[in-house]
C-alpha cells in the first residue's frame, strides 16, 4: 500500500461505531461549521491556511509564504502544484452529485466531505497542519456502518497543470517505511527587482502518488489513511520532514495541530448569544483574517522565511496578475486587518510588523528613486519592498502615500499596545525615523499660511488624485512624525543630525489642517465641494482610527456629510468605520443600518466566504480586509475598547443587534490578559494573569487590584500606566497639527532664523 494506514481491531472498531477519532470530532458549537450538498464555484471556495501554505480548498495549486514570481507589477504569489489535492472520487469536483456532504470546520481548521452509503461511511479531511507548517494532510477514514462485504473507495489525485512561474527539474523518488514518494523540485522563473532580489525561490514538493483504490476487510470495521504533502526549499528538508511524521504516532500529530488552532480561538473566538447568523459571521471573520497568521509554535527544524504579511485576498490567493491583488501588502494589511489582530493577538501583531522591517531597503529605494529622504514604502509590496503595483493603476503609486504614515502609525499602536522599549530600540526607531524623514523631504512651506501643505496627495478616497492637504494624510503626516521626533530622542545614535527632532516636530505641528468653521466640517481636501461623491470612507477615518480631537458637532457632521455622497458599491470597511462613528454619536439605529451593511452583501454562501465586492458584484474572493473592518466594528465599536497613548479605555459598550451578550475571550495590553463580556446594561472584565507594576485599573471611577481570575462589572474600565515612560528625558509627545510655525514655542531658533532672513530680504530690496 502506498500510503499511511492505521488500522483498527474488531473491539476498537465496536468502540467507534457510534463515535469519531480524536481528528473528526465534532464541536459542540455548530456555527463554526459550513454544510452543503453542493460544491459551489471556485470563486467562492473558502481558503485553508496557516502563515506558511495557502490554498482553495480542492485547487490544483498551493500559494507559499514569501515566494513570488515575476517582475514589478507583475510580481504575484508563485503557484506551486498541489499534489495534496486529493479527493473521494465520488465526491470530487465536477462529479454527478452523489449523496456526498461538504463541510468547512472552521474549529478544526479543516474542509471536510462524507460520503454515507446504507453499509458504511467515508470521510475525507484535507488541511495545512498549523505546527508542522509545511505540510498539507489529507485523512480518509472508512467505516463500516452494517456492510459485511468488502467496502472499496476510490481517489483522485488532481494537482494544477505545469506552473509557468517555476523551472522544474527531474522528478525523483525514495522509499521510506515502504512507501514511495516522489519530489519535485524548481526554482521560480523571474526575480522581482534584480537590485533587491539576486535569487529565485527554491520549492520541492515531496509527495505521494496515490492509489486510485481504497479498501477493508470484513473483518476490519474502520480504517484510516494519511497522505502527507510537504512544501520545502531542497529535497534533503522534505524527506526529513516525512521522516519526522513517519516516526511519530497519530495521535501526537493531531494533537499538535489541535492545540495550535485551540490557541488561536481561545484569541479569536469571539462569540454573540441570540443570532445565531451573526455569530457565524463572526467566526467565518476571524477564521479567515488568522488562518493566514503563522501558528504561535511551528516546527524550528524547517527552514522557511520570515512571515510576509497580509494580501487583501490572504495567503491561498494572489497566483495570477491582475486578480486577487496577486499576493501583495497594502494599507489594508495595517490600517484595515492589524487593528483586529493587536490587542486580541500581539504575538501575531509584531510578525505583521516585520514584514515591512523585512523589506525596508526596497522602501528606502523607493524614496531616493523619487527624490525624497528616508524610506517611502509602495503602494503595493511583495518580496523585495519595491514598488509592485500593476501598470494599471499609476495614479496610486503617485500619489496615494499615506500608506508610509499608515505602517508607522502601526508601530505606534504596537507601541502604545506593549510599551515594548526593547523592540522599539531595535525595531520601531528606525522604521520611524526613515519614514518621518520621507514626510519632511515630502511636505512644502506655506508663506501665506506660515503652515505646510502637502501636494500631489491621494488619500483613501481614490476617486480623487492629486489633490493637497487631505485631511486624512495629513493627520497620518503629523503623527509620524511626531513618532520620528521620539525617536530621533531615544535612538540618538541613529539621529546623527542634531536639531533632526525639532525639524520633524515642527514640521509636524504646522502641517495643515483644512476647517471649514461655517459648516462645521473637516473639507476632505482643498477645494473639495460638498456633495461632491467619494469612493470610500475617508475624512470619517478622523473620528477612528484616528480618533483625532474634535467638538461632537464636528465629528458629526463629517460623517452626515461624507455618508450622503459615499458611493453605494464601496468597500465594507466603509460602511464598519460610518457604525463606530454612529456607535459614538450614540446614534443606535444608524449603527445597526451601516453594521448590518457591512457584511450581508459581502458574504458569499455556503461558506461565509467574504468578498471584495457587494451586493453579488464580482470581485476579490477571501477578502479580509473587509473581514478585518468588520471585527473592528465589534472590538473598538460596540464592545467600545480603543487605544490610547497611556491607557486601554472600554466604556460605551453596546450589545451587537439582536443579540443577547457579546463576548471576547481575549484582550491583551501591556501583558495583561482578560475576556470581555458585554451584557445589556454593563460588562464583566475576567483578568486570565496577574496585573504588573506600573499598571492600575479603575472600574466605575474605582480602583481595584489585577489578579488572576478576579472579575469586575461595570460600565467604564480603564487599564493605565501609572507614569509615562521617559528615558533620557524623551517622550511621545500627543500629536497636534494646525499650529503656524511662528507660534510654535519649540521653533524659537527656527523662527529667529527666518526673522533675520525676513529683515535682510527686506533691507536687500530697498538697496536695489
Amino acid at each position: 500500500m502506498t500510503i499511511t494506514g492505521v488500522i483498527y481491531g474488531a473491539a476498537l472498531g465496536v468502540l467507534l461505531l457510534g463515535a469519531t477519532s480524536p481528528s473528526l470530532a465534532q464541536s459542540s458549537d455548530g456555527n463554526y461549521k459550513f454544510t452543503t450538498n453542493q460544491l459551489p464555484d471556485a470563486s467562492v471556495m473558502p481558503t485553508l491556511a496557516n502563515g506558511q501554505i495557502g490554498f482553495v480548498a480542492y485547487s490544483g495549486y498551493v500559494h507559499l509564504n514569501g515566494v513570488y514570481n515575476g517582475v514589478g507589477g507583475k510580481s504575484h504569489r508563485a503557484r506551486v502544484r498541489n499534489y495534496g489535492n486529493i479527493q473521494l472520487a465520488d465526491c470530487a469536483q465536477g462529479s454527478a452529485p452523489n449523496g456526498c456532504t461538504y463541510q468547512l470546520d472552521m474549529r478544526s481548521g479543516k474542509f471536510v466531505a462524507v460520503r454515507e452509503d446504507q453499509g458504511y461511511r467515508l470521510v475525507h479531511e484535507v488541511y495545512p497542519h498549523r505546527h508542522y507548517d509545511t505540510v498539507l494532510v489529507n485523512r480518509v477514514r472508512i467505516q463500516r456502518l452494517g456492510s459485511q462485504a468488502i467496502i472499496q473507495t476510490r481517489l483522485v489525485q488532481t494537482p494544477g497543470l505545469d506552473s509557468p512561474d517555476f523551472v522544474m527539474e527531474p522528478r525523483d523518488s525514495f522509499i521510506m517505511s515502504g512507501i514511495q514518494y516522489y519530489q519535485e523540485c524548481g526554482l521560480t522563473v523571474q526575480m522581482e527587482h534584480p537590485s533587491f532580489q539576486s535569487f529565485g525561490h527554491n520549492v520541492c514538493i515531496t509527495f505521494q502518488s496515490v492509489p486510485d483504490q481504497l479498501q477493508i476487510t470484513p473483518d476490519v470495521m474502520a480504517q484510516e489513511f494519511l497522505i502527507y504533502t510537504v512544501f520545502s526549499t531542497t529535497a534533503d528538508e522534505g524527506r526529513q520532514q516525512i521522516a519526522i511524521l513517519q516516526g511519530l504516532p497519530e495521535l501526537a500529530i493531531d494533537l499538535l495541530h489541535d492545540r495550535e488552532m485551540d490557541k488561536l480561538w481561545e484569541r479569536y473566538g469571539i462569540t454573540v448569544e441570540g443570532n445565531q447568523e451573526l455569530d457565524r459571521v463572526v467566526k467565518a471573520s476571524a477564521f479567515y483574517l488568522f488562518s493566514s497568521l503563522p501558528a504561535h509554535s511551528v516546527a524550528l527544524e524547517v527552514d522557511r522565511y520570515p512571515f510576509y504579511g497580509l494580501a487583501p485576498a490572504g495567503l491561498g490567493r494572489g497566483g495570477e496578475v491582475e486578480k486577487e491583488y496577486q499576493g501583495h501588502s497594502f494599507w489594508d494589511t495595517e490600517i484595515w486587518m492589524y487593528p483586529s489582530i493587536l490587542l486580541v493577538d500581539p504575538i501575531n501583531a509584531l510578525k505583521v510588523l516585520r514584514y515591512r522591517n523585512v523589506v525596508s531597503s526596497g522602501a528606502r529605494a523607493n524614496a531616493a528613486m523619487n527624490g525624497f529622504q528616508g524610506a517611502q514604502f509602495p503602494w503595493e509590496s511583495a518580496f523585495t519592498g519595491s514598488e509592485v503595483t500593476p501598470e494599471c493603476c499609476p495614479e496610486v503609486v503617485n500619489y496615494q502615500h499615506h500608506i508610509t504614515a499608515d505602517i508607522a502609525f502601526a508601530y505606534r499602536q504596537y507601541f502604545y499596545a506593549t510599551g515594548d522599549m526593547t523592540w522599539f530600540r531595535n525595531e520601531a526607531c528606525p522604521l520611524a525615523l526613515e519614514t518621518a524623514r520621507f514626510w519632511s523631504s515630502r511636505v512644502d512651506y506655506n508663506n501665506a499660511t506660515d503652515l505646510f501643505d502637502i501636494h500631489n496627495a491621494m488619500g483613501p478616497d481614490e476617486d480623487h488624485p492629486d489633490v493637497t492637504n487631505n485631511a486624512f494624510t495629513n493627520i497620518m503626516a503629523a503623527h509620524n512624525l511626531f513618532f520620528g521626533e521620539f525617536a530621533s530622542c531615544y535612538c540618538q545614535q541613529l539621529a546623527p543630525e542634531k536639531d533632526e527632532g525639532k525639524e520633524f516636530l515642527k514640521i509636524g505641528r504646522g502641517l495643515t489642517l483644512l476647517y471649514d468653521a461655517e459648516g462645521d466640517f473637516h473639507p476632505q481636501f482643498d477645494g473639495y465641494q460638498s456633495g461632491t461623491p467619494i469612493k470610500q470612507a475617508d475624512t470619517v477615518l478622523l473620528i477612528y482610527p484616528l480618533q483625532h480631537p474634535m467638538n461632537v458637532s464636528t465629528k458629526m457632521n463629517n460623517l452626515r456629510k461624507y455618508s450622503q455622497v459615499t458611493r453605494e458599491n464601496g468597500p465594507a470597511m466603509t460602511w464598519a468605520i460610518h457604525t463606530i462613528g454612529h456607535l459614538e454619536l450614540n446614534e443606535l439605529n444608524e449603527a445597526a443600518t451601516m453594521f448590518q451593511k457591512s457584511y450581508q452583501q459581502y458574504l458569499r454562501a455556503p461558506f461565509n466566504v467574504w468578498s471584495e465586492n457587494g451586493n453579488n458584484e464580482p470581485g476579490a474572493g477571501n477578502f479580509i480586509t473587509g473581514a478585518g473592518g468588520f471585527l473592528q466594528a465589534i472590538i473598538n465599536g460596540y464592545a467600545g475598547v480603543r487605544l490610547h497613548q497611556d491607557r486601554l479605555v472600554i466604556s460605551n459598550s453596546r450589545l451587537t443587534p439582536g443579540t443577547r451578550s457579546l463576548h471576547l475571550p481575549t484582550i491583551e495590553y501591556q501583558q495583561v490578559q482578560f475576556s470581555l463580556t458585554v451584557q445589556s446594561d454593563r460588562f464583566v472584565i475576567k483578568f486570565k494573569t496577574e496585573g504588573r507594576a506600573g499598571v492600575q485599573l479603575t472600574i466605575n471611577n474605582k480602583d481595584e487590584p489585577i489578579c488572576k481570575d478576579c472579575e469586575y462589572s461595570g460600565t467604564e474600565a480603564i487599564i493605565r500606566l501609572t507614569s509615562t515612560p521617559e528615558v533620557n528625558g524623551c517622550r511621545l509627545r500627543p500629536t497636534e497639527l494646525n499650529i503656524r510655525v511662528a507660534d510654535q514655542s519649540d521653533s524659537a531658533i527656527t523662527n529667529s532664523v527666518a526673522f533675520v532672513t525676513l529683515i535682510v530680504t527686506f533691507l536687500l530690496s530697498r538697496l536695489f
